[in-house]
Parts: structure tokens; C-alpha cells; sequence
């Protein structure tokens, strides 16, 4: 990930995709880090239009620090998922319980992706 754009020490990120229509759609994500990396999940699961787009693809991701063309692999590991879960808590469930209670059921978990930073940024 580019070092100088901490994507997972903010609250969300926006993530900007250009679909295969040649439109430009953007939604709001929350963002945790585990270890050295970060992680994004689709609330509703596989099905996410935004999930369809960026799994094992690129789009560009937007937070305060500026934007990275980035890269996302989905995690099939479960031992990660489980710290990825208890990422999501410790860093929203004060907040947005509720909300947390949604992120860290299968459904969502089954869509979390790894954001990797692209060459062209410095990531890994």
C-alpha cells in the first residue's frame, strides 16, 4: 500500500469505479487494517455491483490523503477473516454497533477484499 496515503486510519474511504459502460460510479466503504494491509467488505455480500467490478481488479480508492489506484483479492483465509471481523468491532462497534452486527455476519464476510496498492503507487 502507498505509505504515504494510510488508507485503514480513516473512518471510510470512497471507491471510484468505471463500470464497463464507461461510467464513473463511487460508494462509501469502511476500512480496517490488519497487520500491513487493509481491507474493505461489500455489506450485502458477493452480489454488490461494486464487489462484481473490483474483485480481482483495480479501481481507484479516495480518502483525505489522497487516492490510490489499487488492486483487490478476495480472502479466503478464515483465521484472517476472524482478526478482519474483530477489526470491524474495535474500530466502529462503540459507534455503529448496529451497523458492525451487519459487516461482521457471513454474508458480508464472505465479501471481504484485500485493497493492494497498484505498481504505479509504490504498493507491494
Amino acid at each position: 500500500m502507498e505509505r504515504s496515503v494510510r488508507l485503514g486510519r480513516h473512518t471510510q474511504v470512497t471507491l471510484r469505479v468505471t463500470t464497463v459502460q464507461e461510467t464513473e460510479r463511487t460508494c462509501e466503504l469502511w476500512i480496517v487494517s490488519v497487520d500491513d494491509d487493509v481491507y474493505v467488505r461489500a455489506l450485502s455480500g458477493v452480489g454488490t455491483w461494486w464487489y462484481r467490478q473490483v474483485a480481482g481488479s483495480s479501481a481507484q480508492v479516495w480518502c483525505a490523503d489522497g487516492m490510490v489506484q489499487a488492486h483487490f483479492e478476495p480472502v479466503p483465509d478464515l483465521r484472517l477473516l476472524e482478526r478482519i471481523d474483530a477489526a470491524y468491532v474495535e474500530k466502529y462497534g462503540l459507534g455503529w454497533p448496529g451497523p458492525v452486527g451487519f459487516i461482521t455476519a457471513p454474508v458480508a464476510r464472505a465479501a471481504t477484499l484485500r485493497v493492494v496498492g497498484a505498481p504505479e503507487t509504490g504498493g507491494r
